[in-house]
């Protein structure tokens, strides 16, 4: 069989601060880099590795498409813009990412997730929301003749699905509308850097303001000072209110 070459790359920033490896093939599939593919999810790229090689785990199963192939294609690099080009990379197409993000959120919902994979769930619900709405509000907008941002578009519709962490027990660690970092970082599973680089693009609309040492006493804190995004801003990032 011949050997697909990836002759379009660009950068997929469906989530603010994850930034994933893009492809077009020669024969115009869209495909991620193995890697990107991981850090969209949200699962570890072991994980994502033994996927490929060892098959789809049992708790998915149930939810994902029967006969789908999880093997990775590898693909020749020829796309002048890419810092691959001339390399063979592993990528996995839209196809199977698309029923990866369904099975895990599918699994979450049914309750067959370890506690450990609840936070890969989570992403994946608020991907479906975020991507189903995209594609919606996109189809609009160019039935009229407009050419939206999609990834801008994707950015905000997923900031705005994560109203839905509530349901699923974020909670604030001084008061109802008073997030620090580490309550955001931990509940969604993303390392601080990628926070405070959403944070310094956003740096516009979210503005910290200081803490009094009597509300960081109330919730446990030790610091003399600290601060936090404000009400509004808060509900910026995380859609709270």
């Amino acid at each position: 069989m011949t050997e697909r070459k990836a002759v379009y790359y660009g950068q997929v920033e469906l989530i603010p601060g994850i930034v994933c490896d893009g492809y077009v093939l020669d024969d115009d599939t869209a495909v991620m880099g193995i890697i990107g593919t991981a850090e969209l999810l949200s699962v570890h790229y072991k994980a994502l590795q033994n996927i490929a090689t060892k098959g789809i785990p049992k708790v998915l199963e149930p939810f994902i498409d029967k006969g789908l192939n999880n093997a990775t294609k590898t693909v020749t690099v020829v796309a002048p813009n890419s810092h691959h080009k001339g390399r063979e990379i592993n990528v996995y197409d839209s196809l199977f990412i698309e029923s990866l993000i369904r099975a895990y959120a599918f699994a979450l919902a049914s309750d067959k997730l370890r506690k450990a994979q609840h936070h890969i769930g989570k992403r994946c619900v608020f991907l479906m929301g975020s991507l189903v709405r995209t594609a919606l509000e996109v189809a609009i907008k160019q039935a009229c003749g407009l050419s939206p941002n999609i990834q801008q578009t994707a950015q905000k519709n997923y900031i705005d699905a994560v109203k839905l962490i509530k349901e699923f027990g974020f909670s604030c660690t001084a008061g109802d509308d008073i997030a620090i970092k580490k309550d955001i970082t931990q509940f969604l599973n993303v390392p601080e850097s990628t926070l405070n680089s959403f944070l310094r693009k956003h740096k516009s609309d979210i503005q910290p303001i200081r803490l009094n040492s009597a509300t960081i006493r109330s919730f446990g804190g030790k610091a003399s000072r600290m601060k936090r995004s404000n009400g509004a801003s808060l509900r910026s990032w995380l859609s709270l209110g």
